[in-house]
């Protein structure tokens, strides 16, 4: 990767979770492209927001009916655009 990264390097990155291993330039590239395209940044906003909707998920046994509507209500509240968007 020369230069900035491409929308599809960075919701790759992303999506496979190998951010925290790239490397430092690597790492700065992704988030300078965040900082500038709102689709991936909100990509990236989803991914984490269903990776916390399934880690509380797991992490708390229930009813399944319970269970599905906790999630669906968190991904919802966390998909809600920002200010002034």
């Amino acid at each position: 990767m020369m230069g900035m990264p491409s929308c599809r390097e960075v919701t790759r990155t992303i999506a496979d979770g190998s951010l925290e291993e790239a490397s430092a330039l690597r790492r700065l590239g992704v988030r300078m492209h965040l900082l500038l395209c709102r689709h991936c940044w909100r990509y990236a906003r989803q991914i984490r927001a269903i990776g916390m909707a399934a880690r509380e998920m797991l992490g708390r046994p229930s009813d399944e009916e319970e269970s599905l509507e906790r999630v669906r209500r968190a991904l919802l509240e966390s998909l809600e655009p920002p200010e002034g968007d």
